[in-house]
């Protein structure tokens, strides 16, 4: 092991400046902005200046290596297409921010010992945030859809009360799992997290985003389902009844005002999917889009992913790059008001196609690998393993129906997500360095 692979701590004195950047980095779920950027920058910053050595930590890192090819490629192809054909797309520059996910994991493994610090400190401004801007009134009469938190629409509202709802419901867990729950400060964190789920939970209902919903009724359930890897079975049980039971009150209480707005995006779907066996995919698309009994807002997406579709035709392997929006002019329904595309996964392929959301999977999947493996090897909690997780699994659902993935709260997303996935893999690392060379006690096994 060479000098410059030893790691080393960040002095004390950078605690409140640490704990104050990651605070401003996972923002985005409370206030839609692009504070998250620059609370980034400055994080690899900070890194660079008082922990510079860290930043070797990663050297010969096949995964932190693909982060920095694939960040080189996207933001090269950007840069041709706009200085030689004075094409600048729509945000595509956003697609090379993986250049900046390894040293934003440094930074992550460097200020470790203060995240629980930052969590202390994030949830009741979460609470106090849902306290403020909840619409009760509105909510309850159920006539009107809320914008829930302080975002510039209300679907990624509801969103940002997904990832809170999904991050108290572990951070729960986590003091329960670590024995924090016993201790007689443990009340305040079950009162904080309890009313955070309660009141995100309740958002979202106002909200009426139906993307939103779709991804809790696929997340909830396994959410609900992990109590039960927990030691204490009985009790998990228990708690999940007593969730479930609430959940069906509420759902008795308010069905009939959750079906008038979801029933008729679920009746035309249904049409569609008749319509697709009988005359093909286009054809049943086509009819939909005509049909007067298919919501506006199901529509326009409809539109948008015909469109999408069109432009990926044109260029499926390796995408159309910075050039698709010229390309979208010519589509079917290019009168469509939006060029945001309302899905994820087209975003990704109209841009870079079949490769770029193939290098995003294999990404991905090896940023998850490395989280199970410190979980495996105890070095993070189980709570810590199943957040991330739910949240990656609920991420993933709202990109079906919304573009989240260039918008803030998905920008800031990733970069969390890629910041733990390195930060476990620098401690798996430390871990096989110390057993090769004997230096591992019982104590630091069972840590």
């Amino acid at each position: 092991m060479v000098a410059s692979e030893e790691p080393i701590a960040t002095p004390s004195r950078l605690k409140p400046v640490l704990v104050v950047l990651w605070l401003l980095l996972i923002s985005a779920p409370i206030l839609e902005s692009d504070t998250y950027r620059y609370a980034a920058l400055l994080l690899i910053g900070t890194t660079f200046v008082w922990c510079r050595p860290n930043l070797w930590l990663l050297r010969r890192d096949w995964l932190a290596n693909a982060c920095v090819a694939w960040g080189a490629y996207a933001l090269l192809r950007f840069l041709f297409g706009l200085i030689v054909y004075g094409e600048k797309g729509a945000s595509d520059w956003l697609y090379a921010f993986p250049l900046f996910f390894p040293a934003v994991g440094i930074a992550l493994y460097s200020s470790r010992k203060h995240i629980e610090t930052v969590f202390a400190i994030y949830f009741p401004i979460a609470l106090a945030a849902l306290l403020i801007s909840t619409d009760y009134r509105l909510i309850l009469a159920g006539d009107d859809r809320i914008s829930p938190l302080f975002h510039n629409n209300l679907i990624h509202g509801a969103i940002g009360c997904g990832f809170l709802m999904i991050g108290a419901f572990y951070w729960l867990l986590h003091a329960w799992e670590t024995g924090k729950l016993a201790r007689r400060s443990g009340s305040w964190i079950f009162a904080v997290a309890t009313l955070i789920i309660a009141l995100s939970l309740f958002n979202i209902y106002g909200s009426k985003a139906k993307g939103v919903w779709l991804s809790l009724v696929l997340v909830g359930p396994l959410m609900l389902a992990s109590l039960l890897l927990y030691a204490n079975r009985r009790r998990a049980a228990l708690v999940g009844a007593v969730v479930v039971a609430l959940l069906v009150a509420a759902l008795f209480v308010g069905g009939d005002d959750i079906w008038r707005f979801a029933g008729p995006t679920y009746e035309a779907t249904a049409r569609i999917e008749t319509e697709i066996s009988a005359h093909g995919m286009w054809n049943a698309v086509v009819a939909a889009i005509a049909s007067k009994d298919t919501p506006e807002s199901m529509s326009e997406r409809l539109q948008l992913w015909a469109n999408a579709s069109e432009v990926i035709a044109q260029a499926p392997l390796f995408g159309a790059g910075n050039h698709w929006l010229t390309l979208w002019q010519s589509t079917t329904y290019a009168s469509v008001p939006y060029t945001l595309l309302h899905n994820g996964y087209f975003e990704m392929l109209v841009r870079h196609g079949l490769f770029g959301l193939i290098v995003f999977a294999i990404l991905a999947t090896g940023m998850y690998s490395r989280v199970f493996a410190a979980w495996r090897a105890r070095l993070i909690s189980l709570s810590t393993l199943l957040a991330y997780t739910m949240v990656t699994l609920f991420f993933l659902g709202t990109i079906l129906s919304n573009s989240n993935n260039r918008l803030a709260i998905g920008e800031s997303f990733f970069f969390v997500f890629s910041a733990v996935a390195f930060a476990c893999g620098i401690m798996l690392k430390k871990g096989e360095m110390r057993q090769d060379t004997g230096m591992v006690s019982g104590d630091q096994k069972a840590a």
